[in-house]
């Protein structure tokens, strides 16, 4: 496998791991979300809090966990590249 065609699977399968873990974040939780109001933090049912927090942060994980493996994917492409052309 050339260094383009194994960066490119490792970012398709990294984007659609993500894309699944957004799935079920967004829907999933969502469609659970009254029988967790059974569940109570500090007074406010843990959908309240899912939906106010918990998952604005999954999101920001999501972006900082793409940025950070895209990033270091490239960086192994940029390598191997200059490698295989003597740069």
């Amino acid at each position: 496998m050339t260094p383009a065609e194994a960066y490119w699977q490792t970012s398709r399968r990294l984007t659609l791991t993500l894309l699944s873990v957004w799935f079920v974040v967004t829907f999933v939780a969502v469609f659970f979300a009254r029988e967790l109001d059974r569940i109570n933090l500090f007074g406010w049912p843990l959908s309240f809090y899912m939906a106010a927090q918990g998952v604005m942060l999954v999101y920001l994980a999501i972006v900082v966990i793409y940025t950070v493996r895209m990033r270091r994917a490239e960086q192994e492409l940029h390598a191997a590249n200059e490698q295989h052309h003597g740069d």
